[in-house]
């Protein structure tokens, strides 16, 4: 299954080297920016109350609010479901790894919260903010474990898997300076890092980074149970700041669009799966985890 999976993404990481030809980058730029002036008269309503929230994606690239004040209808679903998938972790060994993701079969025992990622005012925010059909990744339920380690995603990066991309993350429990909260680097200073050291993929360490973005312009997203950060993880430098004194529990809805540059996983379960839970959705949020009209 591995070896397959590393087959699926051959095709998008010949695309990305390809992309790091000036000649050719310069000609996909162009054309992305073409798809997005073309649908630019076909994009959802959204309520007003989330203009904000998406013109701070554009400006800084983070939105930080609550579960409470977002107000989705299901959110009550998702909350009751969280707190009943949580006890599964202390079921699994963590084998001194630094983090541990649920894997979707037990996900799926409370399908509520895969679906509280397709309700349709969230698909409009991230929409209107892609700015092109959107395609939902799924969500990932994930323990970062308090051992203070400085590895993986805990590094600094840009994710690379589209010109724009949604990250959505939820905490499931208070998160403080030293509980390994999301911490980033505002859009313009890391549109100026990203060029001062020619930034191409990878991790980066604290140490370059502090030559270039002082750490009084790092931002940790502090909150307690129930906040929610929306994030463009492809053009805000970010990780998840090494936890000291308590794990972080939290749940991450990601979403491209349908075309994105590069994919790592389509999405967080089999296809077999995601036909099944199709049939209890509209055909737009069918289309958002197929990726195609049916």
């Amino acid at each position: 299954m591995a070896n397959l999976e590393k087959l699926k993404r051959i095709p998008y990481k010949i695309k990305r080297n390809f992309l790091q030809l000036p000649v050719l980058k310069l000609a996909f730029e162009r054309a992305y920016e073409q798809e997005l002036n073309k649908y630019l008269g076909y994009l959802p309503k959204i309520y007003p109350e989330d203009e904000n929230l998406i013109k701070s994606l554009h400006h800084e690239g983070v939105f930080v609010s609550s579960l409470q004040n977002l107000g989705i209808c299901s959110t009550s679903s998702l909350i009751v479901s969280a707190n009943k998938l949580l006890p599964e972790f202390l079921t699994f060994s963590t084998n001194n790894q630094c983090s541990f993701t649920l894997p979707s079969s037990i996900l799926m025992k409370y399908p509520e919260i895969f679906l509280w990622g397709l309700e349709e005012r969230i698909i409009n925010i991230v929409e209107n903010y892609i700015g092109l059909p959107v395609l939902y990744h799924g969500v990932d339920f994930r323990r970062e474990i308090a051992n203070e380690k400085l590895v993986d995603v805990r590094q600094w990066h840009l994710d690379v898997e589209d010109y724009r991309m949604v990250k959505i993350i939820v905490y499931l429990n208070d998160v403080s300076i030293k509980g390994g909260p999301f911490e980033y680097i505002s859009k313009t200073l890391t549109s100026a890092l990203r060029q001062n050291i020619k930034y191409s993929g990878g991790f980066i360490p604290d140490q370059i980074i502090e030559d270039f973005v002082p750490r009084s312009d790092w931002k940790p997203c502090l909150g307690d149970c129930g906040t929610i950060i929306f994030s463009d993880t492809c053009n805000v430098f970010h990780r998840a700041k090494p936890p000291v004194e308590a794990d972080r529990f939290s749940m991450t809805f990601a979403y491209t669009s349908r075309q994105p540059i590069t994919m790592f996983s389509k999405s967080a379960l089999p296809m077999d799966e995601l036909r099944r839970i199709s049939s209890r959705l509209s055909r737009r949020q069918r289309e958002c985890i197929l990726g195609l009209s049916d």
